[in-house]
């Protein structure tokens, strides 16, 4: 059986792939991938890859500058080789833009490959209808046959939502990527090539040509640039750091990075005192990989190459500014530390300008950095030195600092190092994991109404979010419970009288639930899911309702859990107990 990917994003998404890969290997597939061509160099960096498809992603925006009808049948034209050549049976999108999802929806239905067939949330295959409602053989994201956005099963919708919210994925993005694939009950290696030994050679060379002096004792590598400047760490800490770690360690800073960030290792040369090996567009991705594992750590933004050493087992120490965080892109490895901010406003929302000047940028400062360094280098072991701890936070050191694990179900987790496992985000963003995974782990709303409404068990002991959060919660599900009860009972209505007023009414409600979830800081994502599902399902009523139930059934068992967190003397203020 053949699988043909299509992941036309950046270079660290296309990276965190491989575990999809491998599942779909370790399953007996064959796979192919189709990227972008300025990043086709890094699917050498893959295990497992049988072909690779590259699309000159610039041409084609150039050419539809030009002419659309002519670049619209160019992409067909594309889309034959790997149709004919690879002979797809599955398509997986990873990529939500309408291009591709055209794309791809195209490779389904060019595919020569075997009888199509369509596959649910559970990742079992399913025939005829239901697969023909999502595409046949396309996972993912698609188009249905009028051209609108379709998703396969609720976790790709979830995944879309991830990448358009800010702050509303509590799942590491490799994570979703294999729940998307239909693969949540494989085996989670994130496991990337080992580089070859010309590589190695090379980047040995490199080394010793950069750094003579006998006093070296190692390397740690720097990661200067980020995809934003306003997500990079300040030049002068790198610098700072760069210094202390020489001095106290005798650990040489490597530089590494693209091409395009060059002019950052001419500013940091000019801040550091200390000696530093500059590699920064030197390298090709083989011989980045390679430098790497000569690494005793990288120090990084949340880049590219941060995701390159964790697929390598190189340790990572990473810095999340402004809107990245490291619950969703942290690096995709049990033993990493990230730091964060420890500010009200971090994440920041997507589209939107900083209110507090960038702030966040200056939090963490090079001390902090340098001691869980330092620390770690000596132990083996990342924790927060007790010289940090005065100042900012609950930690002390102005940064939430995070040592990644796995959960129970072999999802990536971060456990905090810095006293804010008992603060309300962090509480907040544990119940959404324990929630959003049974309510995601489902058949898609076409097929609900055959399969059965999914239970969703409410957590018997949970830690207890502050007062205000947990009313504001309580509040905002009672609403959610209330509005799908009241939707449900106007569509019933309307099955048997559809006239003008009756439809008003449905569509009133409809609307009020959506505003309801979309204003809501706590529930926005569940906003963007009713939205996409409800408008998949369309005019059938019968779909919009069963779904309808599915919610209910979810703000019902969380709204009941954060209930059972009162005292006896709380649960008698009026509250009331709204089990589906």
């Amino acid at each position: 059986m053949n699988t043909l990917i299509c992941n036309l994003t950046r270079f660290g998404d296309l990276l965190q792939t491989q575990p999809v890969i491998s599942g779909y290997v370790r399953a007996g597939r064959r796979v192919g991938l189709v990227c972008l061509d300025n990043f086709a160099g890094a699917t050498a960096l893959l295990r497992d890859v049988d072909a690779v498809y590259p699309l000159s992603g610039g041409g084609l925006l150039a050419a539809l500058d030009r002419n659309w009808r002519e670049a619209l049948g160019s992409l067909w034209l594309w889309g034959e080789g790997p149709a004919r050549s690879f002979a797809p049976d599955v398509v997986l999108n990873l990529t939500a833009t309408t291009s591709v999802r055209l794309l791809a929806s195209h490779l389904a239905s060019r595919s020569s490959g075997q009888t199509r067939t369509g596959h649910g949330a559970s990742g079992q295959e399913v025939s005829g209808d239901a697969a023909a409602a999502h595409g046949a053989g396309l996972r993912g994201f698609g188009l249905d046959s009028f051209g609108f956005s379709v998703n396969s099963d609720p976790w790709s919708t979830f995944l879309q939502a991830s990448t358009r919210l800010r702050g509303c994925s509590p799942f590491n993005l490799v994570d979703l990527y294999l729940m998307a694939a239909g693969l949540g009950d494989g085996e989670r290696r994130y496991e990337l090539r080992a580089p070859e030994a010309d590589c190695l050679a090379e980047a040995d060379a490199l080394l010793r040509e950069a750094a003579p002096r006998e006093d070296v004792r190692g390397y740690v590598a720097f990661q200067l640039g980020a995809s934003e400047d306003r997500r990079r760490w300040p030049l002068k800490h790198f610098a700072e750091l760069g210094d202390r770690l020489w001095r106290e360690e005798r650990l040489l800073p490597v530089l590494l990075g693209a091409g395009n960030e060059a002019h950052l290792a001419g500013r940091y040369a000019q801040m550091a005192a200390a000696p530093h090996a500059n590699f920064i567009g030197r390298t090709t991705l083989p011989v980045l990989a390679a430098l790497l594992t000569r690494m005793r750590l990288l120090i990084t933004n949340d880049t590219g190459t941060m995701h390159l050493a964790a697929g390598l087992g190189v340790p990572v120490l990473a810095v999340f500014l402004a809107t990245a965080q490291p619950w969703d892109t942290g690096p995709y490895a049990e033993g990493s530390c990230t730091l964060e901010p420890d500010m009200d406003c971090h994440p920041c929302p997507f589209g939107k300008p900083c209110p507090n000047e960038l702030a966040c940028r200056g939090r963490i400062t090079a001390e902090t950095v340098c001691a869980l360094a330092r620390h770690w280098l000596h132990s083996g072991a990342w924790a927060v030195p007790a010289e940090l701890g005065t100042g900012q936070g609950p930690s002390g050191c102005g940064a939430r600092v995070w040592r990644s694990c796995r959960d129970d179900g072999g999802f990536m987790d971060l456990v905090s190092l810095s006293g804010h496992e008992d603060t309300d985000r962090t509480r907040w963003v544990r119940q959404q994991r324990y929630f959003y995974r049974q309510f995601l782990d489902r058949e898609p709303a076409a097929q609900l109404a055959a399969v059965g409404i999914r239970s969703v068990i409410g957590l018997a002991e949970s830690e207890s979010l502050s007062p205000e959060l947990r009313a504001t919660a309580v509040a905002e599900l009672a609403a959610s419970v209330q509005l799908l009860h009241l939707l449900a009972e106007q569509g019933r209505v309307l099955a048997v009288r559809a006239t003008e007023t009756t439809k008003q009414r449905f569509l009133g409600t409809w609307q009020r639930l959506q505003t309801l979830w979309d204003n809501s800081r706590l529930l926005n994502v569940l906003g963007y899911l009713w939205m996409c599902e409800s408008q998949e399902a369309g005019s059938d009523l019968a779909t919009v309702l069963v779904l309808a139930e599915q919610y209910k059934v979810l703000v019902a068992a969380w709204h009941d859990s954060l209930l059972s967190q009162q005292d006896s003397g709380e649960q008698g203020s009026g509250e009331q107990d709204l089990g589906a």
